[in-house]
């Protein structure tokens, strides 16, 4: 037997035991034992001093981490087995909650922890006022715990687990300035597309009449209902057609995705321009901005090819067409074909 002696703790161990446990230990493979076990590499002359004096192999331990921060510490622990007995141990030293009253809640005691490098250590003893001692460790073997505050991610790989932390009041501001940024100009973009419309509108003789955001999101609702086949999964194509509060998504993808055969390209445009359009909805998938028209006829695939991406239906559902924001994608044009009686 060995004796180490670290502040008030004297322990016996067992050096040919442990060495035998640690050549059968099996590392479990994941990022946070990858990284404590790079810095391992490079331990300093006082830590490997500590290990050597416990035949611990310091890579051979299951680490607990809570994540990687911002500027990439990587704070973590874990603990160690050792074939051993407690010789000595400091002096226990308990208090109350009342003694931390009127010390203002400050415990003042001596720290038994043993801090070396990075390390703090912590010797678990049953026989000492505070324990965590993991339960079926095996016979004869101590409990050695640490903490590394200070650990770097030494990995060239990306994190896994980002540590949370909340903004600072400047990080605050400026993720407040950036969403009204973002509003005022999605507010522009909105406004300069309805002047777009009107403006188109108006040089055709067109009536037109605005549907409101509701509306306009019923009218959605009414399109995928409508044009959804009955042998597919309505939940998936509302899914990949209706927004939500997090994604933006397009009537069209009824047809990229293939739940709807269609006509593509040069044709759609075709069949579009010789479609009747009495009375249609035209919807800017971009900004949700709708417009009901009445004697639309002049209106024209090539006209359209000025907004980003438009749908226009008519207004018994019997045909739409799209013109997709997508260079790949599109234009997509579907008939209705007639109910056979």
């Amino acid at each position: 037997m060995k004796i180490a002696r670290y502040g008030d703790w004297k322990i016996a161990v067992n050096i040919e035991k442990t060495r035998q446990y640690y050549s059968h230990y099996k590392k479990i493979d994941n990022q946070a034992n990858r990284n404590f076990a790079e810095y391992c590499k490079t331990l300093s002359a006082e830590e490997r001093e500590f290990f050597d004096a416990f035949a611990i192999t310091p890579e051979c331990c299951e680490i607990e981490h809570i994540g990687v921060s911002k500027k990439g510490a990587c704070p973590c622990g874990g603990y160690y087995l050792v074939c051993g007995t407690y010789l000595e141990y400091p002096p226990k030293n308990l208090t109350t909650i009342e003694e931390l009253a009127e010390n203002d809640f400050i415990d003042d005691r001596p720290d038994p922890r043993i801090a070396i490098g990075l390390f703090q250590f912590d010797f678990q003893c049953d026989k000492y006022e505070i324990k965590d001692i993991p339960e079926n460790i095996p016979d004869g073997f101590i409990c050695i715990r640490f903490w590394c505050e200070e650990m770097k991610w030494l990995l060239p790989e990306k994190p896994e687990e980002i540590m949370y932390e909340p903004p600072r009041f400047w990080e605050i501001i400026r993720i407040i300035k950036e969403k009204t940024d973002y509003k005022k100009q999605q507010f522009f973009d909105s406004e300069e597309t309805k002047q777009e419309f009107i403006t188109i509108f108006k040089n055709l003789n067109i009536q037109y009449y605005p549907l409101s955001k509701k509306e306009t999101t019923a009218y959605k609702k009414q399109w995928v209902a409508a044009f959804s086949p009955l042998d597919k999964n309505l939940k998936e194509i509302k899914k990949l057609c209706l927004d939500t509060r997090k994604f933006t998504s397009f009537l069209w993808h009824i047809f990229s995705f293939e739940y709807l055969k269609c006509e593509t390209e040069e044709n759609a445009k075709i069949l579009f321009n010789k479609e009747n359009k009495s009375t249609c909805v035209i919807i800017s998938n971009c900004d949700n901005i709708a417009y009901k028209l009445q004697n639309a006829e002049n209106l024209s695939a090539e006209l359209l090819e000025q907004f980003i991406d438009v749908t226009v239906t008519a207004g018994d559902f019997s045909w739409t067409y799209s013109k997709t924001h997508e260079s790949m994608c599109g234009p997509y044009f579907y008939r209705k074909q007639p109910k056979l009686f």
